[in-house]
C-alpha cells in the first residue's frame, strides 16, 4: 500500500492506479528500494550522477518523484539543470554497488545521499 492508503498516482495530471508498494502507476514507476512505515509504503530511487571531477548517488523516493518532478524524467532534468551530468536512474543492486566504484579520474563526492534543493556550486 502506497503513502496512506493512497491509491492513484503521484504524478499530478496522471489519476491511474498505483501499482503494487509504488506511489506511482505502471507507466511513471521506476524500479528501487521498498521502504515501509506503518501501513505506508514507497519505493526509494537511487541516481548516479557526475558533477566536474566527481561522482555520487543521489536517493529520492516515488511519492516526490512523481508530486515535485512528474516522474523520473522531469527528475533527471532537473538534477541536469543543478549541473549533473550522467545522470542515470540505478534500477539492480548490482547497478547501485558499481556506482559506488567511482570511473578512473572521478573521486566520489561529499553531495550524496538524499536530494538537495540546492547544491553548494548552485549558490555562487
Amino acid at each position: 500500500m502506497a503513502i496512506d492508503g493512497n491509491a492513484t498516482c503521484a504524478v499530478p495530471e496522471c489519476g491511474a492506479p498505483t501499482s503494487g508498494p509504488n506511489n506511482l502507476c505502471e507507466e511513471h514507476r521506476l524500479r528501487g528500494w521498498v521502504v515501509r512505515e506503518g501501513d505506508s509504503t514507497m519505493v526509494i530511487t537511487a541516481w548516479y550522477a557526475e558533477h566536474g571531477d566527481e561522482a555520487g548517488v543521489i536517493v529520492l523516493n516515488d511519492w516526490a518523484l512523481g508530486v515535485c518532478f512528474g516522474g523520473g524524467a522531469g527528475f533527471a532534468g532537473k538534477l541536469r539543470k543543478q549541473g549533473f551530468v550522467n545522470v542515470r536512474n540505478l534500477a539492480t543492486p548490482e547497478e547501485l554497488e558499481a556506482a559506488k566504484k567511482p570511473a578512473e579520474g572521478k573521486k566520489m563526492g561529499d553531495w550524496g545521499g538524499p536530494w538537495e534543493t540546492q547544491y553548494p556550486w548552485e549558490m555562487s
